[in-house]
């Protein structure tokens, strides 16, 4: 999120695709079920949260926060929680939980954050949801699944991209592993539980039958990292970090950083775009070469560079057919030409703090006169 200081609503982009009457429950709440329930409240759904009486929210304390004092809060949290109700409920009391019952028994889905022997300490059993929200589709999402030997320990972002080898892959190959920045792996959990949300939507539509699905964090971490299960099944060695070399190069440029993704097959069109006859040095002749004498290699491609700004930079590479990209910031984003005529953002006021930007669902539903009308527009 990004505060803004006007209050220009862009058009709004039709992104439901479920009935209106559909009601989704999020028991507890994980960047995982969280996101999972953000994106149904776009597809249409009514999304309401519910957390135990005294149990903080697990997003409260995401940075970066916004606003200062008494009104800091999550920008996280905002996002995920934009157009959905809390309920907080004593589950160790008969009218807690009767009342979760009431909700259990009107919901289409229900997104379960945590494992059955953290919800047994609340007060409620996984079987007991499943047992009332029977017609519902029940999604369970844990940090590492609900059984096992790592089911007890804690999660989380760091955690998921380390124990799912992803950080085995990125960073340079004498130093310390590297995270991927945000929370990418929490929300690709989320987006398998999207998907199992909307095959068991599908399910139900034909059969009249519930469902009940679980992943974690764990589970989805490992499935995206790919590339290693697939050496390995293939006899291969796996490469380290770094060993690839030859790019990309990340430099600084006038205004940011841009990275060079190139191959060895592109070393011509960089050296053109770069235009220092150094380049032509036979420190830099091979892949092999230019990853051992790297330091020297951006140290020249930077006294151009840090000329250029990082977007005139972009559109040379190109046009020479490299591949390329500068390090987009928050507010580039907000001004980018393609977001803006795709309406990506919209404006929400977040009380004591103010007005601000946040991306809408990364989808749109267009009708055939949607259609028309913007084939005419382009």
């Amino acid at each position: 999120m990004s505060s803004a200081t006007s209050s220009e609503h862009p058009a709004d982009r039709h992104t439901a695709l479920l009935p209106a009457s559909t009601k989704v429950l999020e028991l507890g709440e994980s960047v995982a079920t969280a996101t999972a329930g953000r994106y149904l409240e776009r597809l249409g759904a009514k999304v309401t949260r519910v957390l135990p009486l005294g149990v903080r929210s697990e997003l409260a304390d995401l940075g970066p926060m916004i606003g200062e004092g008494e009104s800091e809060r999550s920008a996280v949290a905002e996002w995920l929680h934009q157009n959905k109700s809390l309920t907080e409920l004593d589950l160790s009391r008969g009218e807690g939980r009767l009342h979760l019952d009431e909700l259990l028994r009107e919901s289409d889905v229900v997104l379960i954050a945590g494992t059955s022997a953290e919800w047994d300490l609340c007060g409620m059993t996984v079987a007991h949801v499943r047992e009332v929200a029977a017609h519902a589709v029940v999604g369970h999402v844990t940090h590492w699944g609900d059984s096992g030997p790592y089911s007890r320990l804690r999660g989380g972002e760091l955690v998921a991209q380390a124990a799912g080898g992803l950080m085995n892959l990125i960073g340079v190959l004498d130093r310390e592993p590297v995270r991927l920045g945000g929370r990418a792996m929490q929300a690709a959990a989320g987006l398998a539980a999207l998907d199992g949300v909307m095959i068991g939507l599908f399910r139900r539509q034909n059969t009249g039958e519930g469902a009940y699905f679980t992943t974690s964090e764990f589970e989805a971490v490992a499935h995206l990292e790919w590339k290693i299960a697939s050496q390995t099944q293939a006899g291969r060695r796996r490469e380290l970090r770094g060993e690839e070399g030859g790019g990309p190069v990340v430099v600084r440029a006038r205004d940011g950083h841009f990275a060079l993704f190139f191959t060895p097959r592109n070393w011509g069109e960089v050296k053109e775009l770069i235009g220092d006859h150094r380049l032509d040095d036979a420190r830099f002749s091979d892949r092999a070469a230019r990853v051992e004498h790297e330091d020297e290699l951006v140290a020249i491609v930077e006294e151009t560079t840090r000329t250029l700004a990082k977007r005139a930079l972009y559109h040379r590479a190109q046009a020479l057919g490299i591949p390329a990209g500068y390090v987009a910031t928050m507010t580039d984003l907000l001004g980018s030409p393609q977001a803006r005529a795709r309406d990506l953002f919209r404006s929400v006021e977040i009380e004591g703090i103010g007005v601000g930007q946040i991306p809408d669902a990364p989808w749109q539903v267009l009708t055939s006169d949607d259609t028309r009308r913007k084939v005419r527009v382009s």
